[in-house]
């Protein structure tokens, strides 16, 4: 006889199934207990955020020093080295209680693109720096000859302070050599004679105060006595505002372009990197012998010209600048040259 089938059984659905003892337990706790379960794990969590960035932010700060500050072409310089060479010229020029952080950051980017042309390209000039001139120029820094005994111990020192390494002294140094020889062969070409002019000036801060000024000179006010009370610039303000006969070519193209433009007899106001400049012209000459005094600026400025047009071929990439930078490498140079 055939067997009998066994009836098939039904498996019993999940939610009928008896709860086992952890389950129960589970399931069975109150609103408060998962209250405190959430509570917790919204606590870990938060620590893994702040952890995390505490540690993303460590990281970041340990290799900030060693990424690119300034890029010339394929001539990287460091965030560290830029916060040393900060520092310097900060100490050069009166400390940090003196030279604000506006000035000497862009004052420094510029200096190094420049240092950097200077050794690309001397040579197309017949400019060139032998080693005992370097040397020479590191002696003269330490205020000791060349061949002095304790040059290299001297030298370590300044290793030392101003936290560069040699080779990075030596660039800049030789930098400075160049810069020397192409501005003595720019002083040479200087032409005898120049379109000039004769003025006098008041240099202030504010366009607005520059306007007061040239009301009250308009109306019979001492131009004299007014750049001696008002005048930011030293060297002409106790003779007057006198700034004797200017050849074309000591300033910047955009200043002069409006100072020679100025009639004999007129007063009027000329923006400037420092401020705003009160003119007065006096007199003007077509074709003036340059005096001897002037040639080292008009040197300066066919040097920063030369500068300018080799600039124009090159890729730069300034990380410190001050409105389009990097702020935290910024931050992180100041506090090297601000508060060591």
């Amino acid at each position: 006889m055939p067997k009998k089938r066994r009836k098939a059984k039904i498996p019993t659905p999940a939610w009928e199934r008896p709860r086992g003892a952890i389950g129960s337990r589970i399931l069975g706790r109150g609103f408060q207990f998962y209250g405190a379960v959430a509570v917790g794990v919204l606590i870990i969590v938060a620590m893994g955020i702040v952890g995390y960035a505490f540690l993303n932010d460590e990281m970041e700060k340990r290799a900030r020093p060693g990424s690119t500050a300034v890029q010339v072409e394929d001539t990287r310089y460091r965030v560290d080295y830029f916060a040393n060479r900060l520092k310097i010229f900060v100490d050069q020029n009166g400390g940090p209680g003196v030279v604000q952080y506006t000035d000497s950051v862009p004052a420094v980017s510029g200096l190094l693109t420049q240092e950097e042309i200077v050794r690309r390209f001397a040579g197309e000039l017949d400019a060139a720096a032998a080693d005992e001139e370097v040397r020479g120029n590191i002696a003269n820094r330490l205020g000791i000859t060349a061949d002095d005994e304790s040059f290299d111990v001297v030298f370590q020192q300044e290793l030392v302070r101003s936290g560069l390494s040699e080779a990075d002294y030596n660039d800049m140094i030789e930098a400075e050599v160049l810069k020397d020889k192409l501005r003595d062969r720019f002083a040479a070409e200087v032409p005898k004679s120049a379109e000039s002019v004769h003025l006098r000036q008041i240099l202030v801060s504010e366009q607005a105060r520059a306007d007061e000024l040239v009301a009250e000179i308009k109306g019979g006010g001492d131009f004299a006595a007014l750049a001696a009370k008002d005048s930011l610039d030293v060297a002409t303000k106790d003779n007057g505002g006198d700034a004797s006969w200017m050849p074309r070519g000591v300033l910047d193209a955009s200043s002069e372009e409006l100072l020679f433009a100025i009639s004999v007899g007129e007063i009027t106001t000329i923006p400037v990197p420092k401020g705003v400049l009160v003119v007065e012209m006096l007199e003007r000459d077509a074709n003036r012998e340059v005096a001897e005094d002037r040639i080292p600026a008009l040197a300066d400025r066919a040097l920063a010209g030369w500068i300018e047009e080799k600039m124009k071929s090159l890729t730069i990439v300034d990380n410190m600048d001050l409105g389009t930078g990097d702020p935290k490498k910024i931050e992180w140079a100041l506090k090297v040259a601000y508060q060591s």
